[in-house]
């Protein structure tokens, strides 16, 4: 009898974690089906490459899902995309965060707005909540500042503000390994709430609400409304074998706790967060609580595939 080729399945990645989610449910796939994996870097979403075959499996937010799929919302596209479907999500708590300097004097969105400053900010993300206060990144540089990418790391962080070139730090509040946020909070940075008129705009194009709590670091001293970025979904196309479909689910839940540990990453400290000036050992995770009811729809923002759900059925999950 000749042995049947792998089946080959192509994961899109568009960051180091990704990769690691990548690695963890493609070990556990392959105890389940001979396959033939392979990772392509993507940029941000990969739903491009997602509708046009390039990749099989992307990792994508849940509220992005939401948008695409119904064609309402702040991230939809031009017509629903009724091919989208999801495998499992993977919990991740997460906001955008606003900080800025102490000494450009900015407490608020709008004072941006009126003043038209000259700021160098490091990180990005988050524009809705610039343009409903009237303002974007390509203003910022307009109005003679900068905006540029950064790792969310406090020696990263420290570079930056050493070069005179940290006036704000702005970016996803689970980037990295969460030093950053702490590292400039000691050092006064002021973190920007979001007024609640502005919020409810935002809520009428489709995103959601977060709060950051106060003494989420040392400078946040009440509640503040953020922009909510929560959760990563496992996403495919409709079309997906359903076999595939089957063991993927399979491979998530029999390997949850492997995907787990895969997110947590090994870095060091070396006194940039405000602590002693020795290397100490520190651990972090992409991942802000542990992979349960992974099936629930409420999370995925497109429907649960159909060769996934027979798997969550055969388990009792979903009915």
């Amino acid at each position: 009898m000749t042995k049947s080729e792998p089946r080959e399945i192509k994961f899109g990645t568009s960051w180091s974690t990704q990769f690691r989610f990548t690695q963890a449910i493609g070990r556990g796939l392959s105890e389940f089906m001979d396959i033939k994996a392979s990772a392509h870097v993507l940029g941000p979403g990969g739903y491009s490459a997602l509708s046009q075959g390039a990749v099989d499996v992307i990792f994508s937010k849940w509220v992005v899902n939401e948008h695409r799929f119904s064609g309402k919302g702040l991230y939809a596209g031009a017509s629903p995309d009724e091919w989208l479907r999801t495998i499992a999500w993977l919990p991740q708590e997460d906001r955008f965060l606003f900080s800025m300097a102490p000494w450009t004097g900015i407490t608020s969105f709008a004072q941006i707005a009126e003043k038209k400053p000259a700021l160098h900010i490091a990180g990005s993300g988050g524009e809705a909540v610039l343009n409903e206060y009237g303002f974007s990144y390509a203003d910022i540089e307009k109005w003679g500042g900068s905006v540029r990418r950064i790792e969310h790391t406090a020696a990263e962080a420290k570079k930056r503000f050493e070069a005179n070139q940290l006036d704000g730090l702005w970016g996803d509040g689970s980037a990295y390994d969460f030093s950053a946020w702490p590292w400039v909070g000691s050092r006064g940075y002021k973190f920007l709430g979001i007024d609640e008129t502005v919020m409810q705009r935002l809520e009428s194009k489709g995103l959601r609400r977060q709060i950051t709590p106060s003494g989420f670091v040392a400078s946040i001293e009440s509640n503040l409304l953020a922009l909510d970025d929560s959760h990563i979904v496992v996403t495919c196309r409709a079309d997906l074998d359903s076999e595939i479909a089957y063991y993927l689910a399979k491979a998530i839940d029999k390997k949850k706790r492997d995907i787990e540990l895969t997110s947590i990453q090994l870095d060091y400290d070396n006194g940039e967060a405000g602590g002693l000036p020795v290397t100490t050992t520190k651990y972090w995770s992409s991942l802000t609580g542990p992979i349960e009811k992974q099936w629930n729809e409420s999370f995925t923002g497109a429907p649960i595939h159909e060769g996934a759900q027979d798997y969550y059925k055969e388990c009792g999950y979903i009915v």
